[in-house]
């Protein structure tokens, strides 16, 4: 029986556990580029893992997992080696299981992911996995939220948090295991976290590390955390585990002449495939959701004329018999019920046709895929020190990526690759895609590292060391943002700012603002910042136009989006100062009537009184005093003003050509979801963050500026010419 009553809650009480979407997806509401040094890509990444043994009971579900026959060799390997370097593929049970085997066994286990939704949801799924309420046993810290006490055995959390655990405890000596997962991403704080650890696995000799990667040169990682110099001993400290499962011989196949469209050359290839080759399922790699709905609209209009001839047909021309043709897309942003189609057995005699993203790289596994159809290319985001800005590019793959795309056809069977590309141009690439770490704003990872006490950071071991015109610009903008002096000191301001758990500007204007008299404002400006869809998405029709009506009407101002969302959240903390149950309902009646997201709007209030609680109780800062009232245009110049000390480096003004040109030189145009984008365009703007929509590069959560307060703010950074 069981020990306890149950407890029974009402649909709608606040649970402990992470709310899920229609789609099942959990909602993390923040952001999902705040803590990312680099935006993601939401369609080369997914969360989703298809459990085909979800009927059985989770103890029977744990020994279906390919890695439950390795446990034995995983808790061996460690008790002998310090560091252990686990190569599985996605949905094999690494991230849940491994955990679970080191806490049975007596670790303290920290487990650190790339992404909140990864953290949140594995956490939720091994705390079932075990029978325990979330936050006991099993507990996770992510996105400023923390469910966990200090007794929590199997910790699941973001690497910004493990990084910031790092303050307080620089040797981590509450954990006795930490697990990086998901390293194949090689994200930056993946990059920063891995050099941090091989210093600590120096000093802590009984601190067990475990690598695991679904792809990655094993060979280089276990030489990076080989800790032992070879003169006491000549064993070595690292060791690598592989639980790949058989694979099949693939022949690769290369185009003579190259290809002058890659998307149309794909849809040959497979209609080619389809009518000459035995039956098995074909797997295509296209770079975007664009190309991919492009190519599903040929192929489904190819695959009705193919289904219909079938019915008085046996066999095609070439004499392979004939089968009816399925064709699914597969990329991250796709709802959760289309994306588990692609992992479901097609009925008899039907060719599945799958065309993904480089999501099917690592992220997800499909079985049955017999033939692989690789264009060579795929979508990079970079920044560029010269520029400032960020920018998304379609580049040639590595010939790590074009070996891991081949693979996957020598799963079931023997498998054919086909690479729209000569082979004098696969041998021409690149060995591996350079990792984040090269390609991405430095500045937030150099302030951390800098307040966890390195002084020299361009000698500072990563795994791959970034380009030093990346290191010497991200030193720059410290040096501008006054977080950093000449010597490379952290500042009064700059350690402040690195406590903080936002990017280097945000933190900035967190910073600077009691010398604008206007705390509170800025805590509730950077806490918006924080979350993501503060509007509710509406479908198209009335409600989509009553939706933009009420933003128009109620929140847009000329000052821009900054300012917009300031409004809202005051709107927002007026309603709901009394704190009651009336407040509440009061709240989400609101909400609902401006179609805001109310939801995303409790998690910004979470964020600022988190923030507040540094701000005012730890950093102990207090807004300058200031004549006159303190309310209207003056004070409303003061708060743009607060915002200008920290995004001084992220300011455009307007081309004559109607677009926008960053400090630097850095084409950009106004992102049509900013209040900005259908009115008269200001001369001077800052924004908060970018995205990339096809080949234009788009500010997000802009504010119109005026050109003398960068000369009166910023006279470092800024002379007029």
């Amino acid at each position: 029986m069981l020990s306890q009553k149950p407890v029974f809650l009402r649909p709608g009480n606040d649970t402990l556990y992470p709310i899920k979407n229609k789609d099942g997806v959990i909602e993390t509401l923040v952001n999902p580029n705040a803590d990312s040094a680099l935006s993601i890509d939401s369609d080369a990444k997914s969360n989703f893992v298809y459990n085909r043994y979800h009927h059985l009971p989770f103890e029977a579900q744990r020994k279906k997992l390919p890695v439950f026959q390795y446990r034995n060799h995983i808790l061996y390997l460690l008790e002998k080696y310090q560091t252990l370097v686990l190569i599985g593929e996605t949905g094999c049970g690494k991230s849940t299981q491994v955990p679970q085997y080191l806490y049975e066994i007596g670790h303290k286990v920290c487990v650190t992911q790339p992404r909140v939704a990864a953290a949140l949801s594995l956490a939720c799924r091994v705390a079932d996995e075990r029978g325990v309420q979330l936050g006991d046993e099993v507990g996770y810290s992510a996105a400023m939220t923390s469910v966990r006490t200090p007794e929590t055995g199997i910790v699941f959390m973001t690497e910004g948090v493990l990084l910031r655990e790092m303050f307080a405890s620089p040797l981590l000596m509450q954990y006795s295991c930490i697990v990086l997962d998901e390293v194949h991403e090689r994200s930056q704080l993946t990059d920063v976290l891995m050099g941090l650890l091989k210093k600590i696995a120096k000093k802590r000799k009984n601190l067990k590390i475990v690598v695991s990667s679904a792809t990655m040169d094993a060979d280089f990682l276990k030489e990076y955390f080989n800790v032992n110099d070879g003169k006491t001993t000549k064993r070595s400290s690292s060791v690598v585990m592989s639980m790949t499962g058989r694979t099949y011989p693939i022949d690769v196949f290369y185009v003579e002449e190259p290809v002058p469209d890659y998307v149309k050359a794909t849809i040959d290839t497979i209609i080619k495939i389809h009518e000459n080759e035995p039956f098995g399922d074909i797997l295509a790699f296209l770079t975007s959701q664009e190309e991919i709905l492009a190519a599903l609209d040929s192929l489904e209009q190819y695959a009705q004329e193919n289904n219909e001839k079938n019915t008085y047909r046996k066999t095609f021309p070439s004499g392979i018999a004939a089968a009816n043709l399925s064709v699914l897309p597969m990329y991250g942003s796709l709802p959760y019920y289309k994306q588990i189609k692609v992992f479901q057995t097609s009925e008899r005699n039907v060719r599945k046709v799958v065309l993904a993203t480089n999501i099917a790289e690592t992220s997800v596994t499909i079985n049955g895929v017999v033939y692989v159809v690789d264009c060579g290319f795929h979508k990079l985001p970079h920044f560029e020190p010269a520029v400032g800005v960020e920018s998304v590019s379609v580049c040639p793959v590595a010939r790590h990526n074009a070996a891991q795309r081949a693979g996957r056809a020598g799963r079931t069977r023997r498998g054919k690759c086909y690479r729209l590309y000569t082979e004098a141009a696969h041998a021409a690439l690149a060995a591996s895609a350079p990792p984040e770490m090269c390609r991405s704003d430095l500045s937030a990872a150099l302030l951390r590292l800098r307040a966890l006490g390195i002084h020299n950071l361009l000698r500072f071991t990563f795994p791959t060391p970034p380009p030093a015109k990346s290191l010497l610009s991200s030193l720059e903008t410290l040096y501008a943002l006054k977080a950093i002096d000449k010597l490379g000191e952290l500042t009064e301001c700059g350690k402040m700012m690195a406590e903080l758990p936002l990017k280097p500007m945000l933190a900035k204007m967190l910073c600077s603002s009691d010398e604008f008299g206007c705390i509170d404002e800025m805590l509730s400006i950077v806490s918006m910042l924080q979350i993501d869809g503060v509007f509710t998405k509406q479908g198209t029709g009335k409600s989509n136009i009553a939706a933009r009506i009420s933003r128009r009407n109620n929140f847009e101002v000329a000052e821009g989006d900054i300012i917009m969302y300031l409004n809202i959240f005051d709107s927002y903390l007026k309603l709901r100062s009394d704190g009651d149950k009336k407040s509440k309902k009061a709240c989400k009646d609101w909400c609902q009537r401006m179609f805001i997201n109310y939801r995303v709007m409790e998690k910004a209030v979470d964020i600022r009184n988190s923030l507040e609680k540094l701000i005012k109780d730890h950093f102990k800062l207090r807004n300058k005093e200031y004549e006159g009232p303190d309310l209207g245009s003056g004070k409303c110049v003061r708060i743009m003003r607060a915002v200008v000390s920290g995004l001084f480096p992220q300011a455009a003004y307007l081309a004559p050509d109607n677009s926008y040109r960053g400090v630097r030189g850095a084409v950009l145009h106004v992102s049509p979801d900013s209040c900005l984008y259908h009115v008269q365009q200001p001369k001077w703007v800052v924004f908060a963050s970018v995205q990339s929509s096809g080949d234009k590069t788009c500010m997000r959560e802009m504010m119109v500026i005026n050109k003398q307060w960068l000369l009166e703010i910023a006279p470092h950074y800024y002379k007029e010419t």
